[in-house]
């Protein structure tokens, strides 16, 4: 999703084309909404996005956001009286789960990734979720 249908260029020079423009998105279908970080300056004010993430977030729908994306859903409201986690927090967290909320430091992208794997379900059981920690988190192949 794109605040418009228009290409994105990231600081790595990848070019990404959204599936679908702001205004198009169905509430229903929306199971996560995930933030990234990096500049969010296009972003901040969008009264579309903040919109949809104080909407999302009122009827328990998942939000991610790492790095400044933490900004935007703070700008929206629904982290008062919330705990989470933010690159200007000095803490020894990289991550925080607050309800149906996941914030993440920059540094946290792991972590991060593992947790909202765990928040959607997606292993199959407990040896699939340790092999997952494994392998991406410390890097084990076996």
């Amino acid at each position: 999703m794109g605040l418009n249908s228009d290409m994105v260029n990231s600081y790595e020079g990848f070019i990404v084309k959204p599936h679908k423009d702001i205004k198009e998105i169905d509430f229903d279908e929306v199971e996560i909404l995930l933030i990234r970080g990096g500049d969010i300056g296009a972003l901040e004010g969008n009264h579309q996005l903040t919109s949809l993430i104080k909407r999302l977030d009122i009827n328990g729908k998942y939000i991610g956001a790492i790095c400044s994306g933490v900004e935007l859903v703070k700008q929206a409201g629904v982290l008062e009286g919330k705990e989470f986690t933010e690159n200007r927090i000095n803490n020894d967290e990289t991550y925080t789960v607050s309800q149906n909320i996941i914030t993440a430091k920059a540094n946290g992208y792991v972590d991060f990734a593992i947790e909202l794997g765990k928040m959607l379900n997606i292993y199959s059981d407990e040896d699939d979720y340790n092999e997952t920690i494994r392998f991406f988190k410390y890097f084990e192949n076996n």
